[in-house]
């Protein structure tokens, strides 16, 4: 029997992303029927059908894109393999791949990141901010070796580390002659009977806002979706609305805008941060390195 190897992964990933035996081939330099045959053998050693044929050339099974997914995995891993070589060519002595949460950066991230940096100057970090949903994603795909985010919707897939004693703390920002900037603190529920200025629908927070107002039986009024923090705040400023946002932002926008914080008071708006990875154990040392530092 013949292991799945790098060859057949590439090779199958390439059949289900072209939709065409004779596309695979072109696209691997390779003539179509041996395609066919590795794809045959490939169904022989698993025992089970990978793809379907049809007029309109060839679609994956559910046990296909099964297979789809951990073939794509084990590209990545050689890719990333592959670069870590060449790190260690040039002197670097170990590569850490991180994604980060716009929470984690505004939360001081960038300094422990160049303190850790400081002290560990062999070390190779990539950093890549992006939405919470997709940075669980990203590690579970074992996309990025370790995540700093907070973990709003926790997955069991994942382990978690408290990030030092960071939190994420939210408010609601408004124009200084709202109805509720007279209040000291305020609850989400009294929030929602004025239109809300928001980010998009994919991020955590917004998720989260869903699931909250579900609770509360009362419907939301989303006015205005725009993408950032920064243009959330603007679109505030203009009047558009009020929204909910990190209180770490009235430093920079409160004075600048001319925007009214009011704390949430909330036991969701207090939000921890968090490091994130499938598994701890299992990173390579520089990650290892990383994860001591921040903790």
């Amino acid at each position: 029997m013949r292991n799945v190897d790098s060859n057949l992964a590439k090779m199958f990933v390439a059949i289900a992303e072209e939709g065409s035996i004779a596309r695979a081939a072109a696209r691997e330099n390779i003539v179509p029927s041996a395609v066919s045959k590795r794809l045959a053998e490939l169904e022989a050693m698993l025992g089970v059908a990978l793809v379907e044929r049809g007029r309109r050339g060839i679609a994956v099974t559910p046990a296909g894109e099964t297979l789809l997914y951990h073939a794509r995995l084990i590209l990545q891993a050689i890719d990333h393999m592959h670069a870590e070589m060449s790190d260690y060519v040039q002197g670097v002595r170990g590569h850490v791949t991180l994604r980060v949460s716009a929470s984690s950066l505004l939360s001081g991230l960038p300094l422990d990141i160049q303190g850790f940096l400081a002290l560990n100057r062999q070390v190779k970090i990539t950093i890549e901010e992006r939405e919470t949903p997709l940075i669980v994603r990203d590690i579970i795909e074992s996309k990025a070796d370790l995540a700093v985010a907070p973990a709003m919707f926790p997955s069991e897939e994942l382990q978690y580390l408290p990030y030092k004693d960071k939190t994420y703390d939210f408010a609601v920002a408004m124009l200084p002659d709202h109805p509720l900037a007279a209040l000291e603190t305020i609850s989400y529920s009294q929030t929602l009977s004025f239109d809300q200025v928001e980010q998009n629908q994919a991020t955590a927070v917004v998720q989260l806002m869903d699931h909250v107002t579900r609770q509360c039986a009362v419907t939301r009024r989303t006015r205005i979706r725009v993408r950032g923090w920064e243009a959330v705040c603007r679109m505030i400023s203009y009047g558009m609305g009020i929204g909910i946002v990190p209180s770490v932002l009235e430093a920079s926008y409160g004075a600048f805008l001319k925007l009214h914080f009011v704390p949430l008071t909330d036991n969701w708006a207090h939000q921890r941060i968090y490091l994130i990875a499938r598994d701890f154990e299992a990173l390579p040392a520089a990650s290892k390195a990383l994860v001591k530092y921040l903790r």
